[in-house]
């Protein structure tokens, strides 16, 4: 609980854009006014890192967990380091190497606090973090969902609707940089629900690349 609450005072995020590349969201993006147009969708920056929170949860679980993401598309992996009930893991997925139906390479290396060892494991995995590159939006068709209230945002941010693999209804949030503050998905498989949001967010591609290397 002390940690959570750290996070949370934590919370203030940031990203350090130029001030060239943020436009507030025009008039014509509110649902309900008389000029209301669908916006074309954005490429969103996609070479970032942030803290996140997220809560997965079906008939059978819920877990919440919290930690860090980085997110590249140029080096094609993301690398999430997370603490949960108790325990630690650091989790690197390699985007470069996945099977037909979508599972993706994944090494996860697990702290349980009764070892002084950690607990190393390989392989291909149906990832609850998907590597966002900067055209998802555009290559997947996005629907425009309106502007939304979200946690860790002062700002209201547009929510962008697709069918991730075809498959997987995702709800992908973006302020008004283009910087994506997190993302909701439905599994009909198993009926699940993950929430993810994201504070403290840096954009740009220099610290991402030195935990990396293929």
């Amino acid at each position: 609980m002390q940690f959570f609450q750290l996070l949370v005072i934590l919370a203030a995020g940031a990203w350090p854009v130029s001030a060239a590349s943020c436009h507030p969201f025009p008039s014509s993006v509110i649902e309900f006014s008389a000029g209301f147009q669908q916006p074309n969708p954005p490429r969103i920056q996609a070479e970032y890192q942030t803290n996140f929170l997220q809560h997965k949860w079906n008939q059978n679980l819920s877990h919440i967990t919290t930690g860090f993401i980085k997110n590249s598309p140029s080096q094609n992996f993301v690398q999430v380091d997370e603490a949960y009930d108790g325990g630690l893991a650091s989790s690197l997925f390699n985007y470069a190497n996945t099977t037909d139906d979508g599972l993706v390479d994944n090494i996860l290396t697990a702290y349980n606090p009764q070892s002084n060892t950690p607990t190393v494991w390989q392989g291909f995995v149906n990832s609850n973090f998907p590597l966002f590159p900067e055209d998802i939006l555009i290559t997947y068709g996005a629907v425009f969902g309106g502007l939304v209230r979200r946690r860790f945002n002062t700002d209201m941010v547009a929510a962008w609707d697709i069918m991730y693999q075809g498959l997987i209804p995702v709800t992908v949030y973006v302020n008004h940089c283009n910087v994506m503050v997190g993302y909701d998905y439905f599994s009909p498989g198993l009926r699940t629900r993950v929430i993810t949001e994201y504070f403290n967010i840096e954009v740009g591609s220099k610290s991402l690349m030195s935990r990396y290397h293929k």
